[in-house]
């Protein structure tokens, strides 16, 4: 009887639903033909209707038409800046001052569509990384010529009797490290071949980093799987990732999903902007090109498949190269020429930029990470699952931390997540939910350790930021006894505090399989993200008076606040303690800071260089129109519209290349003199938009 009511019930519903569905298709009928009756009406008026022609009634239509066009912009109009999301603005952040703050500026759009924002990673060996093709490569195995007495001649006698004793040895876990400090890529991979040539698929080989030092671990395949990986062909598979307006790690995500395989077999040497289109190099380690040809995913592309002996680790790359396209400016091209000029010659302020802090402006990343050094882990806890109203959350996520917000109950909280929930808020919640309600500090721990150093380096940045702009204010691009500078190659950079190449969250837990052989794939993988997190201290001068007059001040650096950095020998130093008082901080607490957030701190220069920086202004005569070819448009053979000659906007495109701690949005700052806020953009492109729909409304009139 009450699966016949419920049938019942689901009918009435089902009846009920269509019934409103057809009401409302009906009602919008009923308007538009109101509509075309009243346009008809006023064309009788003046002209009998058995007199109409067939010019007329399109007339109707478009009258209709334009009606709908106009009340859409009023709807428009009507709705207020609220729509869009605020978050932080630079002042928030402590960036305040510019080089050349005499010149003018201009104003424009940034990132109006994904092609007008373009990145392509340089390689160790200064290579710009393009998508060339996406067929498999042709050739994917190596023919080794060489001989037996060839291989062996590259090492000694006595280490191949160590490899011996590894290889015939009882135990799994036996290994030999082989000190390959100072040797180049080539003599290391040489290593590789004649390893992998002697004992074929026994063996692995990994180049590992310990105590600034380089060594080969070469020891014992663990399973058949590896066994199958042909002895002449390098473990790591190398592509071309170029995708579009998605980030970094999810593409990662994505492929580890496809693939059934941990998100940390795929490495990397750093994260590119969301909100363009990028180029960069990727490696998965034993897996065919083929697996990855198969699938055809949306947003993103995979070629130029090659197999290494070596991976990827972060921070290996030179810079990035940005094409990017300014559009709707209005100033005239000689105040444009000038703003370039002026950057090309002094550079910008190499300000951490606004992606360092996240989109929030209610609980921003550097306001849990001023919470974790004052050790205050509730407050951390609760920055982190604070509600955000107006900002982009997954339904779900918001609903959860709506719920635990209210409530305090971290049980229910959890109900509103899927099960496959990946999220930050998700692993404290579900932390809180296990190990008990306060428990705030566990809670903080079961998210990466990755994601919590995010935290305590965005304040890091900010304070770098406030310190830099006082400087800045008060000085101006002058140099003064006791300022520091780098004591040696000042390019080494730390990885672990580059500025671009921040991931936003580190998915390395969201996998399907957990068998023997991702185990040893996975501690291999987390030895190479040690050894390329291996902290390199770099060494910094302190100016004497002397020296000021033959030091520009573009060599000039400043730390991050840390327990291991030298600070400048004159007021500067003053700022760092003033601006953490604020906070209630002292120095002593980057000292006194839990051993997992290992806060040494490091050096950046004040000024950046924008490298082999060019522009052309160009004009283009619909709004939306591509000004940037992408390596899929050349894939394509799709080349851009042409424009005639008295095209009504006016765009520039820049061309640049930064060394991987830059910000490009900083390089874009200073030649615009305005925000670069996401928000900023979208309220100029919405006027725009507005200005564009009254001016075309106005033509129609006209014409009519």
């Amino acid at each position: 009887m009450k699966h016949k009511i419920s049938r019942e019930r689901n009918y009435f519903h089902l009846k009920m639903s269509d019934q409103s569905i057809g009401n409302s298709i009906l009602a919008k009928f009923q308007q538009i033909s109101h509509e075309k009756e009243l346009a008809r009406n006023e064309l009788v008026a003046t002209k009998p209707f058995g007199d109409c022609t067939s010019s007329d009634l399109e007339k109707i239509e478009e009258a209709v038409k334009r009606k709908h066009e106009v009340d859409q912009n009023k709807r428009k109009k009507k709705s207020s800046d609220n729509n869009f999301h605020v978050g932080l603005s630079e002042k928030d952040v402590g960036i305040t001052e510019f080089i050349n703050s005499t010149s003018k500026g201009f104003t424009g759009i940034i990132k109006h569509r994904c092609s007008d924002f373009q990145v392509h990673e340089i390689d160790l060996e200064g290579n710009i990384v393009e998508l060339k093709s996406t067929d498999l490569p042709t050739i994917s195995e190596e023919t080794d010529t060489a001989s037996e007495s060839e291989h062996r001649s590259i090492l000694s006698e006595d280490v191949w009797k160590s490899l011996d004793e590894v290889v015939n040895s009882d135990s799994l876990t036996a290994t030999y490290e082989l000190d390959v400090t100072g040797k180049s890529k080539t003599e290391r991979t040489l290593i590789h071949k004649a390893v992998k040539f002697v004992y074929g698929p026994k063996v692995f080989s990994n180049t590992t980093s310990k105590d600034d030092k380089t060594f080969l671990q070469i020891g014992k395949c663990k399973t058949k799987e590896r066994a199958c990986w042909p002895a002449n062909r390098g473990p790591f598979l190398h592509f071309t990732l170029y995708k579009e307006n998605i980030d970094t790690t999810n593409v990662v995500s994505l492929i580890a999903r496809k693939l059934r395989v941990r998100t940390n077999t795929i490495s990397y040497s750093g994260t590119k902007d969301k909100r363009g289109k990028t180029t960069q190099r990727m490696c998965i380690k034993r897996r065919p090109a083929e697996d990855l040809h198969r699938y055809k995913f949306y947003q993103f592309k995979l070629g130029d498949y090659c197999y290494k002996y070596d991976s990827l680790r972060l921070g290996d790359l030179k810079g990035n190269k940005f094409t990017i396209a300014i559009r709707n400016i209005e100033a005239p091209d000689t105040e444009i020429n000038d703003s370039l000029k002026a950057l090309k010659e002094n550079g910008f302020i190499n300000y951490y930029g606004l992606q360092r802090f996240g989109c929030s402006s209610v609980a921003s990343t550097y306001m849990v990470g001023k919470a974790i050094l004052l050790k205050d882990w509730k407050q951390a806890i609760e920055y982190i699952l604070k509600p955000r109203e107006g900002e982009r959350c997954p339904e779900q996520i918001k609903k959860a931390t709506n719920t635990w917000w209210k409530t305090k109950n971290a049980e229910l909280a959890v109900k509103c997540l899927p099960k496959s929930d990946n999220s930050i808020e998700g692993k404290i919640l579900r932390a809180l939910k296990v190990q008990g309600e306060d428990q705030y500090y566990n809670a903080l721990f079961a998210i990466p350790r990755n994601t919590m150093l995010l935290y305590v380096h965005a304040y890091q940045s900010l304070i770098w930021n406030k310190v830099v702009s006082k400087r800045i204010k008060e000085f101006g691009l002058k140099t003064l006894p006791g300022d520091l500078m780098y004591d040696g190659d000042e390019d080494i950079e730390a990885v672990k505090n580059d500025g671009d190449d921040v991931d936003k969250e580190d998915n390395d837990d969201n996998e399907d399989k957990d068998d023997e052989n991702d185990k040893q794939e996975t501690e291999e993988f987390c030895d190479k993200e040690k050894s390329a997190k291996t902290r390199i201290k770099l060494n910094v001068k302190k100016l004497s008076s002397e020296d000021v007059s033959k030091v520009s001040f573009n060599a000039i650096v400043l730390p991050l606040p840390g327990n291991d950095i030298e600070y400048p020998e004159n007021v500067t130093k003053e700022w760092y303690s003033e601006f953490l008082k604020e906070d209630g901080l002292t120095l002593e607490h980057f000292k006194n800071a839990s051993a997992a957030f290992s806060l040494y701190g490091s050096y950046r220069k004040i000024v950046g260089i924008a490298e082999e920086l060019n522009w052309k202004i160009c004009n283009y005569n619909s709004y939306d129109d591509d000004l940037i070819l992408s390596d899929l448009d050349k894939l394509q053979n799709i080349s851009l519209p042409e424009q005639p000659k008295d095209a009504q906007y006016k765009a520039v495109i820049l061309d640049f290349k930064l060394k991987p701690s830059l910000y490009a949005t900083m390089v874009l700052r200073e030649v615009m003199k305005c925000e670069t806020s996401a928000y900023h953009h979208a309220v100029l492109t919405r006027e725009t938009h507005t200005n564009k729909d009254e001016h075309q409304d106005e033509k129609k009139v006209k014409t009519d």
